[in-house]
């Protein structure tokens, strides 16, 4: 099975998504500034926290896809 260097656009795509989840995840629940994320609920469930899950995945996922897919 071959293994082909995903592309710097990959790299950087990723780099933003997993850059603003962090970013989401630890203003959600780190303590040591004040949030800067409007509340933004639906029901109890906070959409920031799903928002940020969402962006993790895709973190994975396009570099998955961007090492397994050539040109890509």
């Amino acid at each position: 099975m071959s293994w082909t260097p995903p592309t710097k656009l990959v790299v950087i795509l990723t780099l933003l998504f997993m850059i603003f989840g962090i970013f989401i995840f630890l203003d959600l629940e780190a303590l040591f500034w004040a949030s800067i994320l409007p509340p933004f609920n639906i029901g109890p469930y906070s959409l920031w926290f799903m928002i940020a899950l969402v962006l993790f995945f895709l973190t994975w996922f396009l570099f998955f896809l961007g090492v397994k897919l050539k040109g890509l």
